[in-house]
């Protein structure tokens, strides 16, 4: 049950982003989320380690190459944060290099 959890809570993150800046936009107050994919966390380097795939595929590092695995450090969000972007809000910015765009993400 471990990948419907996460994926739901994903899904929420997402949801609340949107609530909080309708709710909050007419005070002046913008509310946007970063959904990286592939970071090279502790969590995910060591699922990587002990083979664990979730589809019981084969560990990712085999089927996703090094430039597609983004480090924690390389998530900075400057531009949503900062006074150029004042029109965007409410927004779920993917970061993962065109991979959920251009693979069924499932089975990568």
């Amino acid at each position: 049950m471990a990948q419907p959890a996460y994926t739901a809570s994903k899904h929420a993150l997402v949801g609340l982003t949107k609530n909080a800046a309708c709710e909050l936009g007419e005070h002046g107050i913008r509310v946007n989320c970063v959904s990286p994919f592939g970071v090279a966390t502790p969590m995910l380097v060591n699922a990587w380690r002990h083979g664990e795939d979730d589809q019981g595929g084969a560990p990712a590092p085999a089927r996703v190459s090094a430039e597609e695995v983004e480090k924690a450090e390389e998530m900075a969000a400057l531009f949503p944060a900062s006074d150029e972007s004042r029109y965007i809000s409410g927004h779920n910015l993917v970061v993962d290099s065109g991979v959920t765009t251009s693979r069924n993400v499932i089975g990568l």
